[in-house]
């Protein structure tokens, strides 16, 4: 009788590990900082990749002290600019290799300072793993144990 009630919870429980929880994501954030415009400044900043993904750029104009005017920032690697210039965010499709992001603007008013946000976030292209043949295994080894387990020793008749 037992069995019997320990078997439906198992397969419900089995099947609810069984079904993909959607996908896992492992962000990088390759740099996240601000910067200090002094006038009329500009920033590089390089930085590398092993595999192939998404970047997100993406450029905030922080009000403190001066307004940083003409804001804007493009990617590039060792041989061309990579997509176009922009002045919030932009999302790029890269390989794997070396890249550098510029980011400039102009601080002008009273202090002619200027604060300025800069973000970069990479995201690794995932690839598609197979369900292992140890799920086969443990559903065999599971009936097994419960077939084992429903078998009753013989009951010996007196004689």
């Amino acid at each position: 009788m037992k069995l019997r009630r320990l078997l439906p919870a198992t397969l419900l429980l089995l099947a609810a590990w069984a079904i993909p929880a959607g996908a896992a994501r492992a962000d990088t954030i390759l740099y996240d900082g601000v910067s200090l415009i002094s006038g009329q400044q500009a920033f590089t900043d390089s930085f590398s990749i092993s595999s192939p993904g998404t970047l997100n750029f993406s450029l905030t104009a922080i009000p403190w002290l001066d307004t940083v005017s003409n804001l804007s920032g493009y990617l590039s690697s060792a041989t061309a600019e990579i997509g176009t210039t922009t002045s919030t965010s932009e999302t790029y499709n890269l390989a794997a290799g070396t890249y550098y992001a510029h980011w400039f603007g102009d601080a002008s008013g009273v202090y002619n300072l200027g604060v300025v946000g800069m973000k970069l976030d990479f995201v690794a292209n995932a690839t598609a793993v197979g369900l292992p043949t140890s799920f086969i295994l443990l559903l065999s080894g599971l009936g097994v144990l419960f077939g084992w387990q429903s078998r009753r020793a013989p009951e010996l008749t007196p004689a």
